[in-house]
């Protein structure tokens, strides 16, 4: 039956591919800051970096797909920083890496925003090898930010899922790459490019999009967006995992912490946090954990470390502050895209609700090009499904 998913899920990308656009593009001045590292790897340190972060992967789905990537390449990473600003509109350094295949032509440009890190230590210009740059083993240049948070800016809190501070850092990220091949490179980065993501690299994705859609004239042309597993709306996640009571991934403490910052709630966290997260708040979120050592301090059942007044219909006042501020970060009304838009999401995601992607097609689906594909295995397995279907589409075209 997974097969016969994908196999569907290729033969609608590809019917409703877009042409190919004007390439008359003004290279970008003046976002990149400096070349901070590069250095070359195999596929078989991605694998080995990949089953590392996601033990709970499912591999063998893989087999597929093999052929596809060319095992003995390798391909070369080199981390930038650039200017850009943070979610307030001060001006920060950002970074992020540029992951080329060598020996071989680029097949095209992927921006892949990353997954929602939760360790302010593991940006791409950091550990240079990470999982997203793995489109650049089919072949493509990918361009990776770091987002605020991480890399040359992780002195500052993260701004988890703040979609109109990342669509803007993925943009200037963008520009900066394509000054670092103007720059540095006998041929120039092309203009047009793909947009992937999963998880909250599909928020960053879908954000990079809209940011793109806003501007009067853009230095970059999208193609096609591919999101799968993400958050579009962050009051309506809020609502559904409140309900649950239940959230696979340990983000919701760290993103409490990032929004009091960024917007200077002043909150009072005896009336947010209860029990052993409350009593360690300041060493457990500081920002230099990883998901998984999150997950030893606190697990899923939100009623072991949320006040109860979280669950109720009344909540105090300062769940109010949180809720207000959430209200702020929506993707669902007042843009339009020309771009096509391909969508995906585990109906038993435990991680992000499936009712986010949903709710996300039906708008764009009334007013853009949008298709949607559904499966099952849940946040993680999906998401080896969702990464497989584009790149047979990636590859096919």
């Amino acid at each position: 039956m997974r097969h016969k998913g994908l196999l569907a899920t290729l033969l609608l990308l590809v019917f409703l591919s877009c042409n190919k656009m004007d390439r008359a593009i003004r290279p970008p001045e003046g976002y990149l800051v400096s070349v901070l590292q590069s250095q070359e790897f195999s596929m078989h340190e991605m694998i080995a970096l990949t089953l590392r972060d996601f033990p709970e992967l499912d591999f063998s789905m893989m087999e597929s797909v093999v052929d596809l990537f060319n095992l003995d390449m390798r391909v070369k990473v080199t981390a930038i920083s650039y200017n850009t600003v943070d979610p307030k509109g001060d001006p920060v350094i950002a970074s992020g890496i540029i992951v080329k295949p060598l020996g071989m032509p680029s097949r095209g440009v992927i921006h892949v925003p990353p997954t929602t890190p939760l360790s302010s230590l593991e940006g791409g210009s950091d550990l240079l090898i990470i999982t997203e740059g793995v489109f650049a083993f089919l072949g493509f240049t990918v361009i990776i930010p770091d987002l605020i948070g991480s890399g040359t800016s992780a002195g500052l809190p993260q701004p988890f899922l703040f979609m109109d501070n990342t669509g803007r850092v993925c943009y200037d990220m963008q520009l900066a790459s394509m000054e670092y091949f103007t720059r540095y490179k006998k041929e120039p980065l092309d203009p047009e490019i793909d947009i992937f993501g999963y998880s909250g690299g599909a928020t960053g994705a879908v954000a990079l999009l809209r940011y793109i859609d806003q501007l009067a004239e853009s230095s970059v042309k999208v193609k096609r967006l591919f999101a799968g597993g993400g958050v579009y709306d962050m009051s309506e996640t809020y609502e559904i995992l409140k309900d649950r009571g239940y959230a696979e991934y340990p983000l919701i403490p760290l993103m409490i912490k990032s929004m009091d910052y960024w917007y200077d709630l002043q909150l009072d966290y005896s009336r947010i946090f209860t029990g052993a997260l409350f009593a360690n708040r300041e060493e457990w979120l500081d920002g230099t954990r990883n998901a998984g050592q999150m997950r030893e301090m606190i697990g899923p059942q939100l009623n072991t470390y949320m006040h109860p007044d979280f669950f109720s219909q009344e909540g105090n006042s300062e769940i109010k502050k949180i809720e207000n501020a959430l209200s702020l970060h929506s993707m669902l009304e007042g843009w339009n895209t020309r771009t096509r838009i391909y969508l995906g999401h585990a109906r038993d995601d435990l991680s992000v609700p499936y009712e986010e992607t949903q709710a996300f097609f039906n708008i764009m689906n009334s007013k853009s090009q949008a298709v949607m594909t559904k499966g099952s295995g849940g946040h993680y397995n999906y998401g080896i499904e969702f990464f497989i279907s584009c790149c047979l589409f990636l590859t096919a075209k």
